[in-house]
């Protein structure tokens, strides 16, 4: 693992720990603050600094585009160490609200760090590299969410958004002596020796992408199975295990497995496909036993049939992406895809919340089952017509032409 990647994991990591470890206890921060724990509002608050991230990051993708994309990295991560700060010395609900709203329009952090990466590393390496920027962010939900567990029980909950509000900042600080990323990057050269191949004739090496509108409504399916399980995990949870500590457990338990599982991806489960296929199935499983079983071993079994699906789901989902990867425009892409699985996790908040206020604290899990089943027809459609040269991304993405970009 080169050091440009270990530096850039520890900078998510920082950023991932502080962001991804609040969200279990964001009904606590709003009931302190007046706020019923049923409430609506919070499933809507829950998602929006995530859609200020979505709407943003294209533009902040640009941004990188035009300026470096290192300088996008160090600008998400003080962007955010700004905005906990703020969350920490918070007063009122609309003093909070603003806040999260700076949060969100600064956010991007792992896009910034996926069109780092892509520009600074081989192409070839793409797919298990995005694993392993998700590997960094799963280690947070893993740790955060246990660490603050048990200090909540000690410091009161806006002084952890001041300490963790440093976190970021280092990252940030740590970041600058990362190299600067070159326009003309390795990758992009890569890409022009592979054109140049295809100039010549050489099948053999030309790219093959699927649809990017393919490609981001899987991602968008994919981060609604995964998110509209969030926001009510702990009231969900809460009546069948009366230990904080223990629902905390369970609640990051998915992405310990992932953790566990993500050593056994190199060289293995070549077929993106299948791997989704598989995900989705293990994701629509276990959300139908969360929807019916909130205690005990089955739920325990549910959490780590969950994991299985998300770690299947990362891994397939990558390779499709890298297969679909555009050197010229990284920030773009990358901000664009990211957007996109952003706004899936917004319209899961809020989902969530009409599902909990109208029906019970289970049914998030319903549809989770629904939309994992739903996005099984569509990996079979890009399966199908994404075995080919395709034209759309490049009309999206960048203005390059396919028979050159690839």
């Amino acid at each position: 693992m080169s050091r440009v990647l270990i530096a850039v994991l520890v900078c998510h990591f920082l950023a991932a720990f502080t962001v991804l470890g609040m969200p279990l206890y964001l009904p606590v921060l709003f009931t302190d603050l007046g706020l019923p724990s049923n409430s609506p509002w919070i499933g809507f608050v829950f998602a929006w600094p995530t859609l200020l991230t979505a709407l943003s990051g294209p533009l902040w993708g640009k941004v990188a585009d035009r300026f470096g994309r290192r300088f996008s990295l160090i600008r998400a991560l003080a962007g955010l160490s700004l905005a906990f700060a703020w969350v920490g010395v918070s007063s009122s609900v609309p003093e909070l609200v603003m806040a999260l709203t700076l949060q969100g329009l600064m956010g991007g952090t792992l896009a910034a760090a996926n069109s780092y990466l892509a520009t600074t590393l081989p192409r070839e390496t793409l797919s298990n590299t995005l694993n392993w920027t998700q590997f960094s962010a799963r280690m947070a939900l893993v740790t955060a969410p246990l660490v603050l567990a048990f200090g909540v029980q000690h410091v009161k909950l806006q002084h952890l958004y001041i300490v963790l509000a440093t976190l970021p900042m280092l990252g940030a600080l740590y970041a600058c002596t990362l190299p600067n990323d070159s326009h003309t990057s390795h990758t992009s050269k890569a890409t022009s020796g592979t054109a140049s191949n295809n100039a010549l004739g050489n099948k053999s090496t030309q790219v093959h992408y699927a649809s990017a509108f393919a490609v981001c409504s899987l991602q968008a399916l994919f981060c609604f199975a995964m998110v509209v399980t969030f926001p009510y995990f702990l009231p969900y949870a809460a009546p069948g295990i009366a230990s904080t500590t223990a629902i905390a457990l369970l609640y990051v338990l998915p992405h310990l497995v992932y953790l566990l599982l993500q050593p056994l991806l190199k060289k293995r489960l070549p077929n993106w496909a299948l791997n989704c296929h598989l995900s989705m199935l293990a994701l629509a499983m276990a959300a139908c036993m969360q929807w019916q079983f909130n205690s005990g071993w089955a739920l325990t079994a549910a959490r780590v049939l969950f994991g299985v699906g998300i770690w299947l789901g990362y891994h397939g989902t990558h390779q499709l992406v890298a297969k679909s990867f555009q050197a010229a425009r990284a920030g773009t892409w990358f901000g664009s895809l990211d957007s996109v699985g952003k706004l899936a996790g917004v319209a899961a908040g809020v989902a969530a919340g009409f599902a909990v206020n109208h029906m019970n604290l289970s049914s998030p899990f319903l549809l989770s089952a629904v939309a994992s089943l739903a996005a099984m027809p569509l990996v079979h459609h890009i399966q199908k017509t994404g075995s080919r040269p395709c034209p759309h991304l490049n009309n999206e993405f960048s203005n390059t032409k396919p028979n050159t970009t690839a």
